[in-house]
């Protein structure tokens, strides 16, 4: 009994031991099953990885990719990040969402070509939204808080005695873009060769700026005039010295600091390097002045004047966010285009002009495809304010009477209402309307013939020949009051505002001629300041500052954003006394005062902040549009289902 009880304990031990063998093997096969198949899911992904250059194939695989989600983060990079010193932080948002692809073309528009692809020299808005995606800064604002700084081409940025000094540590990852010329012809051959983007392209951008003989670089020169010194320490080592600390430095100054290459611009086209004496004057007018080298997510490839400026990807870019493969920028001088073009599919997005936007969405009724959801629509705020410039080196602008006068005549109201279609609002001083520096206790001025004829008057204007138009005498000679007025040609509103405060002006006596101009012509027309008249606007940033524009130092300068020929002490004074006040309170009350004054002296006859809609294909996914220039950034936007 006892030996039957044993054999069978022992075989319900084997049966047990069996069991758990058969368990072990069971959950072994499974493991190795579950290993297989996320062996197999890892290498899918790779492959797909690799497919959208996920990985390099150099730096030990951690230079740049291509991927539209960026290379991984180099070990420097993240240091970086965890330097309190840093002033540079993280933008915690992301501009790609995880399903987003890479591929496809996204088709843009301009209204008139390009001025020109040196960004040093050419500020114009159509050059500097490219720029962006070609030549990007050292530093940008973050997505969502623009008073904050994020990495660019510079990952870090310190000041080790609070703002006299700043260290730039530069990206090691950059490399320029190819020339675009004819390589065939042999000619070119002295360009060939990778170039790194190093610190000494930085201190040649400074050479550049800083060279008196560059004279589109006058607005920008501006800001550094506390500069004492700048070098690069090494490769990728850049430092600033300011005998001052101004709060423009950090706001406006250093955000505007970017790459240039030497290697290209300090020679001429066989390869000659220019002589020191006349280098700033060479590179004012250098051969590749018409394209645009850069190093950033996008290379500037094609440039067909009066069609298209294009862009493809640059494979070498280790940032997120650029997924299409092209970008194309299709050069549409006939306002009437762009809603057409959105039509039919050959523009992914545009923006309306007030009368496109009347003719489409007011009166486009149900079926529109602006209304009926086959587009999507959207609408953002620019930081711009419009205006009309009067000369002041002309005799007949410079009593402030006249210019208070030609205020009262211009009817504002009117032409935002019917003619702008209420895209926007009034603006009475020189900044947005919305920002807290903007002084709403300053009133508009008040469309007043009346009141425009009194002040003409007491600034000693008559019809003494009685021919209907008012004169006086200037310089020894009866000058009647006869200008013109130049405004943007492409535009049917500016055409019709034109018109209007034409007759307006013809009730007081004042003969105006109204000149339409293509947006290069009329630059040309601001910068070499033989203008009596101009309708402009001016692109704002979050950081409000006077001096580019207001200050009496610019109005002599060449080429100066001051084309007005203001001087005011006043104003100078409040202006520098913002240069050095950082609390945000005395800032704005200063602000304020500056705008109260510029209302009362009127160099600008003020209209209005502008509010842009734009609408996009169905599947053009994330698209959002920035605080600050450019708006319409589509570094983040992709192809995808709706």
């Amino acid at each position: 009994m006892t030996r039957s009880f044993l054999t069978s304990l022992a075989g319900v031990g084997l049966l047990l031991v069996l069991a758990v063998i058969t368990v072990i093997n069971t959950c072994q096969s499974d493991r190795i099953e579950r290993t297989h198949l996320d062996l197999v899911q890892r290498v899918d992904k790779m492959e797909k990885k690799l497919e959208s250059g996920g990985f390099s194939t150099s730096n030990g695989g951690s230079g740049p990719t291509g991927g539209i989600f960026g290379a991984p983060e180099p070990a420097w990079y993240t240091a970086a990040m965890q330097d309190p010193a840093n002033l540079l932080k993280r933008d915690r948002v992301d501009w790609l969402p995880p399903q987003a692809e890479s591929g496809g073309t996204l088709y843009l528009h301009q209204g008139s070509d390009p001025y020109g692809f040196n960004y040093l020299t050419t500020s114009s808005n159509p050059v500097t939204e490219i720029q962006w995606y070609v030549s990007p800064p050292l530093v940008m604002r973050h997505k969502r808080n623009p008073t904050q700084w994020r990495p660019s081409v510079a990952y870090s940025m310190t000041t080790p005695d609070d703002g006299l000094t700043y260290v730039f540590k530069i990206r090691e990852d950059l490399t320029w873009h190819d020339a675009a010329v004819d390589w065939d012809s042999g000619r070119y051959d002295w360009l060939k060769g990778d170039h790194r983007v190093t610190a000494r392209d930085v201190v040649f951008m400074m050479d550049m700026l800083m060279n008196s003989q560059v004279t589109g670089a006058a607005p920008l020169r501006s800001y550094f005039d506390d500069l004492v010194s700048y070098e690069a320490v090494d490769d990728f080592t850049f430092k600033l010295v300011f005998k001052r600390k101004i709060y423009s430095q950090r706001a406006t100054a250093i955000p505007s600091i970017f790459p240039v290459p030497e290697h290209l611009y300090a020679y001429d086209q066989d390869g000659n390097r220019y002589d020191k004496e006349i280098l700033g004057q060479k590179f004012q007018d250098h051969w590749y002045n018409p394209m645009g080298m850069g190093y950033g997510p996008y290379k500037l490839t094609k440039l067909e004047p009066g069609v298209a400026v294009t862009l493809e990807r640059n494979p070498d870019w280790p940032i997120e966010g650029a997924a299409f493969d092209k970008v194309i920028y299709l050069i549409l001088k006939d306002q009437n285009q762009p809603p057409r073009k959105l039509r039919t599919g050959e523009l992914s997005m545009a923006y309306l002009q007030p009368g496109q936007y009347r003719t489409e969405v007011l009166e486009g009724g149900p079926d529109s495809p602006f209304n009926n959801g086959e587009l999507t629509p959207g609408e953002y705020w620019e930081q711009t304010f419009f205006y009309v410039g009067w000369n002041m080196r002309k005799p007949m602008f410079q009593d402030k009477k006249v210019r208070q006068a030609l205020s009262h005549a211009f009817n504002a109201d009117l032409l935002l209402h019917d003619v702008f279609m209420d895209l926007g609002e009034r603006c009475t001083g020189p900044m947005p309307s919305f920002l807290e520096f903007y002084n709403k206790n300053v009133p508009a001025y008040a469309y007043d013939l009346d009141r425009a004829r009194k002040l003409l008057a007491e600034a000693g204007w008559a019809d003494t020949n009685s021919d209907g138009i008012l004169d006086r005498e200037i310089d020894g000679k009866q000058t009647e009051f006869e200008f013109t007025l130049i405004v943007y040609g492409s535009s049917d509103e500016y055409r019709t505002l034109g018109n209007v405060f034409k007759e307006d002006l013809a009730k007081i006596g004042v003969k105006m001629t109204v000149n339409p101009l293509e947006f290069s012509s009329l630059l040309k027309e601001v910068h070499d300041r033989e203008f009596d008249a101009v309708t402009l606007a001016w692109v704002s940033s979050p950081d409000v500052d006077f001096n580019q524009i207001w200050h009496s130092s610019q109005a002599d300068e060449a080429r100066s954003s001051n084309h007005v020929y203001f001087k005011n002490a006043e104003a100078d004074a409040i202006i520098e006394k913002m240069n050095t006040a950082f609390d945000f309170e005395e800032r704005k009350a200063l602000a304020h005062r500056f705008h109260e004054l510029v209302a009362e002296e009127a160099p600008y006859t003020f209209f209005f902040t502008r509010k842009r809609p734009a609408f996009w294909q169905k599947d053009l996914q994330n698209v959002s549009f920035l605080g600050y220039r450019p708006y319409r950034s589509h570094w983040g936007w992709y192809w995808g289902q709706p």
